[in-house]
Protein backbone atom coordinates (compact mmCIF):
# COMPACT_ATOMS: atom_id res chain seq x y z
CA UNK A 1 0.00 0.00 0.00
CA UNK A 2 1.27 3.60 -0.96
CA UNK A 3 2.13 6.23 1.38
CA UNK A 4 -1.44 7.88 -0.36
CA UNK A 5 -3.06 5.02 0.23
CA UNK A 6 -2.18 5.06 3.90
CA UNK A 7 -3.20 8.41 4.30
CA UNK A 8 -6.42 8.00 3.27
CA UNK A 9 -7.70 5.65 5.23
CA UNK A 10 -6.28 7.65 8.66
CA UNK A 11 -8.70 10.42 7.13
CA UNK A 12 -10.97 7.77 6.65
CA UNK A 13 -11.12 6.27 9.86
CA UNK A 14 -10.63 10.03 12.21
CA UNK A 15 -13.77 10.84 9.91
CA UNK A 16 -15.81 7.53 11.50
CA UNK A 17 -14.62 8.00 14.77
CA UNK A 18 -14.41 11.88 15.62
CA UNK A 19 -18.44 11.69 16.04
CA UNK A 20 -18.51 9.33 18.10
CA UNK A 21 -15.63 10.87 20.63
CA UNK A 22 -17.84 14.15 20.19
CA UNK A 23 -20.44 12.17 21.79
CA UNK A 24 -18.57 10.35 24.38
CA UNK A 25 -17.40 13.54 25.59
CA UNK A 26 -20.52 15.35 25.37
CA UNK A 27 -22.07 12.61 27.55
CA UNK A 28 -19.20 12.60 30.31
CA UNK A 29 -19.28 16.46 30.29
CA UNK A 30 -23.06 16.89 30.56
CA UNK A 31 -22.68 14.29 33.10
CA UNK A 32 -20.19 15.84 34.87
CA UNK A 33 -22.20 19.22 34.58
CA UNK A 34 -25.30 17.45 36.57
CA UNK A 35 -22.97 16.30 39.24
CA UNK A 36 -21.75 19.77 39.84
CA UNK A 37 -25.07 21.10 39.45
CA UNK A 38 -26.62 18.79 42.14
CA UNK A 39 -24.14 19.55 44.42
CA UNK A 40 -25.39 22.85 44.44
CA UNK A 41 -28.87 22.34 45.14
CA UNK A 42 -30.10 22.87 48.39
CA UNK A 43 -33.69 22.16 50.15
CA UNK A 44 -34.57 24.68 53.03
CA UNK A 45 -37.28 23.24 55.79
CA UNK A 46 -39.20 24.37 58.81
CA UNK A 47 -39.21 22.12 61.78
CA UNK A 48 -41.20 23.01 65.12
CA UNK A 49 -41.78 21.34 68.32
CA UNK A 50 -44.11 22.50 71.44
CA UNK A 51 -44.31 21.21 75.39
CA UNK A 52 -47.17 22.08 77.45
CA UNK A 53 -45.59 23.41 80.92
CA UNK A 54 -46.75 24.53 83.99
CA UNK A 55 -45.51 27.48 85.67
CA UNK A 56 -43.07 27.07 88.46
CA UNK A 57 -43.17 30.51 89.67
CA UNK A 58 -45.27 33.35 90.47
CA UNK A 59 -44.60 37.04 91.85
CA UNK A 60 -47.20 39.43 92.54
CA UNK A 61 -47.38 43.13 93.62
CA UNK A 62 -49.91 45.48 95.42
CA UNK A 63 -49.58 48.51 97.75
CA UNK A 64 -51.09 50.61 100.12
CA UNK A 65 -52.10 53.82 100.58
CA UNK A 66 -54.34 56.22 103.31
CA UNK A 67 -54.91 60.07 102.89
CA UNK A 68 -54.89 62.00 105.42
CA UNK A 69 -54.64 66.18 106.10
CA UNK A 70 -51.58 65.64 108.99
CA UNK A 71 -48.65 63.22 107.21
CA UNK A 72 -47.89 61.08 110.25
CA UNK A 73 -51.64 60.23 110.62
CA UNK A 74 -51.47 59.06 106.94
CA UNK A 75 -47.97 57.11 108.15
CA UNK A 76 -49.64 55.44 110.96
CA UNK A 77 -52.81 54.32 108.83
CA UNK A 78 -50.60 52.97 106.46
CA UNK A 79 -48.43 51.01 109.04
CA UNK A 80 -51.81 49.42 110.70
CA UNK A 81 -53.24 48.71 106.87
CA UNK A 82 -50.37 46.78 106.31
CA UNK A 83 -49.91 45.20 109.76
CA UNK A 84 -53.34 43.39 108.85
CA UNK A 85 -52.50 43.10 105.59
CA UNK A 86 -49.37 40.85 106.90
CA UNK A 87 -51.80 38.75 109.06
CA UNK A 88 -53.96 37.94 106.41
CA UNK A 89 -51.49 36.55 104.32
CA UNK A 90 -50.10 35.11 107.04
CA UNK A 91 -52.95 33.11 107.22
CA UNK A 92 -53.77 31.70 104.40
CA UNK A 93 -50.02 30.35 104.57
CA UNK A 94 -47.94 33.02 102.73
CA UNK A 95 -44.75 33.55 104.70
CA UNK A 96 -43.19 37.03 105.31
CA UNK A 97 -40.28 36.19 103.85
CA UNK A 98 -42.21 35.95 100.45
CA UNK A 99 -42.66 39.52 100.56
CA UNK A 100 -40.62 42.71 99.53
CA UNK A 101 -41.67 46.25 100.65
CA UNK A 102 -40.64 49.13 98.73
CA UNK A 103 -39.67 52.11 100.92
CA UNK A 104 -42.52 54.19 102.25
CA UNK A 105 -44.09 57.47 100.07
CA UNK A 106 -45.82 60.12 100.08
CA UNK A 107 -47.04 63.18 98.12
CA UNK A 108 -48.52 66.78 98.99
CA UNK A 109 -52.13 67.31 98.22
CA UNK A 110 -52.05 70.92 96.95
CA UNK A 111 -55.43 72.84 96.64
CA UNK A 112 -56.42 75.30 92.99
CA UNK A 113 -57.53 78.47 93.17
CA UNK A 114 -61.03 79.75 91.26
CA UNK A 115 -58.64 79.80 87.64
CA UNK A 116 -57.95 75.54 88.73
CA UNK A 117 -54.05 76.57 89.20
CA UNK A 118 -52.75 74.63 91.70
CA UNK A 119 -51.57 76.96 94.96
CA UNK A 120 -48.46 76.48 97.39
CA UNK A 121 -50.72 75.75 100.12
CA UNK A 122 -50.63 71.96 101.52
CA UNK A 123 -54.18 70.74 102.63
CA UNK A 124 -53.24 66.81 103.19
CA UNK A 125 -50.96 64.07 102.70
CA UNK A 126 -51.25 60.85 100.34
CA UNK A 127 -48.76 58.17 101.74
CA UNK A 128 -48.31 54.61 100.33
CA UNK A 129 -45.92 51.89 99.91
CA UNK A 130 -45.31 49.20 97.34
CA UNK A 131 -45.21 45.31 97.88
CA UNK A 132 -44.14 42.39 95.93
CA UNK A 133 -44.36 38.55 96.16
CA UNK A 134 -42.55 36.22 94.94
CA UNK A 135 -42.69 32.52 95.43
CA UNK A 136 -43.04 28.75 93.78
CA UNK A 137 -46.03 27.88 95.14
CA UNK A 138 -48.05 29.58 92.39
CA UNK A 139 -51.12 28.57 93.50
CA UNK A 140 -50.84 30.28 97.26
CA UNK A 141 -49.84 33.11 94.83
CA UNK A 142 -52.98 32.93 93.23
CA UNK A 143 -54.99 32.44 96.13
CA UNK A 144 -53.46 35.20 98.17
CA UNK A 145 -53.94 38.02 95.54
CA UNK A 146 -57.84 37.34 95.31
CA UNK A 147 -58.26 36.74 99.10
CA UNK A 148 -56.33 40.28 99.63
CA UNK A 149 -59.08 41.92 98.11
CA UNK A 150 -61.16 41.25 100.99
CA UNK A 151 -59.40 43.85 103.26
CA UNK A 152 -61.32 46.57 101.23
CA UNK A 153 -64.54 46.36 102.97
CA UNK A 154 -62.07 46.46 106.14
CA UNK A 155 -61.23 50.09 104.98
CA UNK A 156 -57.60 48.84 103.84
CA UNK A 157 -56.81 51.14 100.29
CA UNK A 158 -55.02 48.10 98.40
CA UNK A 159 -54.35 48.02 94.77
CA UNK A 160 -53.53 44.74 93.51
CA UNK A 161 -51.96 43.89 90.30
CA UNK A 162 -52.71 40.76 88.42
CA UNK A 163 -50.49 37.99 89.59
CA UNK A 164 -47.95 36.33 87.05
CA UNK A 165 -46.96 33.05 86.49
CA UNK A 166 -43.42 32.77 85.11
CA UNK A 167 -40.98 29.35 84.16
CA UNK A 168 -37.92 29.74 85.28
CA UNK A 169 -36.59 26.56 83.77
CA UNK A 170 -37.11 28.56 80.23
CA UNK A 171 -33.61 27.79 78.91
CA UNK A 172 -32.86 24.62 79.16
CA UNK A 173 -36.48 24.17 77.66
CA UNK A 174 -35.59 26.21 74.82
CA UNK A 175 -32.49 23.75 74.14
CA UNK A 176 -35.26 20.73 74.47
CA UNK A 177 -37.26 22.31 72.32
CA UNK A 178 -34.45 23.18 69.32
CA UNK A 179 -33.04 19.57 69.76
CA UNK A 180 -36.65 18.46 68.62
CA UNK A 181 -37.23 21.12 66.29
CA UNK A 182 -34.32 20.54 64.16
CA UNK A 183 -35.28 16.49 64.08
CA UNK A 184 -38.38 17.36 63.16
CA UNK A 185 -37.12 19.43 59.95
CA UNK A 186 -34.95 16.46 59.16
CA UNK A 187 -37.62 14.50 58.81
CA UNK A 188 -39.71 17.05 56.78
CA UNK A 189 -36.63 16.88 54.38
CA UNK A 190 -36.60 13.37 54.32
CA UNK A 191 -40.33 13.19 52.92
CA UNK A 192 -39.86 16.00 50.67
CA UNK A 193 -37.71 14.58 48.74
CA UNK A 194 -39.23 10.94 49.22
CA UNK A 195 -38.16 8.44 47.29
CA UNK A 196 -36.86 10.55 43.79
CA UNK A 197 -32.66 8.73 44.87
CA UNK A 198 -31.83 12.20 45.71
CA UNK A 199 -30.09 11.98 49.22
CA UNK A 200 -29.83 14.95 51.93
CA UNK A 201 -26.22 16.17 52.42
CA UNK A 202 -24.80 18.50 55.07
CA UNK A 203 -26.85 21.26 56.85
CA UNK A 204 -25.58 24.18 54.91
CA UNK A 205 -27.16 26.84 57.04
CA UNK A 206 -29.66 27.07 59.87
CA UNK A 207 -31.65 29.30 61.63
CA UNK A 208 -33.73 29.92 64.88
CA UNK A 209 -37.26 31.55 64.96
CA UNK A 210 -38.70 33.16 68.22
CA UNK A 211 -40.08 30.83 71.05
CA UNK A 212 -44.03 31.67 71.77
CA UNK A 213 -44.92 31.01 75.18
CA UNK A 214 -49.03 30.92 74.99
CA UNK A 215 -52.05 29.91 76.74
CA UNK A 216 -52.97 26.50 75.80
CA UNK A 217 -55.89 27.50 73.49
CA UNK A 218 -54.36 30.48 72.19
CA UNK A 219 -52.87 31.04 68.71
CA UNK A 220 -51.30 34.55 69.46
CA UNK A 221 -47.98 34.96 68.24
CA UNK A 222 -45.48 38.16 67.30
CA UNK A 223 -42.45 38.84 65.51
CA UNK A 224 -40.55 39.57 68.76
CA UNK A 225 -42.03 36.43 70.40
CA UNK A 226 -45.36 35.92 72.87
CA UNK A 227 -44.52 35.16 76.59
CA UNK A 228 -48.03 34.87 78.88
CA UNK A 229 -47.88 35.17 82.43
CA UNK A 230 -51.56 35.30 82.68
CA UNK A 231 -52.10 31.26 83.04
CA UNK A 232 -50.33 28.87 85.27
CA UNK A 233 -50.53 26.25 82.11
CA UNK A 234 -48.66 27.46 79.09
CA UNK A 235 -47.46 26.01 75.77
CA UNK A 236 -43.67 26.55 74.63
CA UNK A 237 -43.53 26.49 70.92
CA UNK A 238 -39.94 26.75 68.80
CA UNK A 239 -39.17 26.91 65.08
CA UNK A 240 -36.42 26.40 63.55
CA UNK A 241 -35.03 26.69 59.88
CA UNK A 242 -32.70 24.06 57.95
CA UNK A 243 -31.39 24.18 54.69
CA UNK A 244 -29.79 21.15 53.58
CA UNK A 245 -27.48 20.28 50.62
CA UNK A 246 -28.91 17.30 48.42
CA UNK A 247 -26.68 15.18 46.60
Amino acid sequence: MTNTQKNLVLVVVFGLTLPLAVVVSTHLAGRTFERVRMRDQTVSVKGSAERLIHADRATWAFSLSARDPVLKSGYAKVEADRKLTFERLAALGLKTEAISAAPVQYKELHPTDKEGHETNAVEGYVVSQSFSVSSADVDLVEKASIEACTLIKDGVQLEAEQPKFLCANLADLKLELLAKATANARDRAKQLIGESGIRLGAVRSASQGVFQITRPDSVDSSAGGEYDTTGKDKVIRGIVTLEYAIE
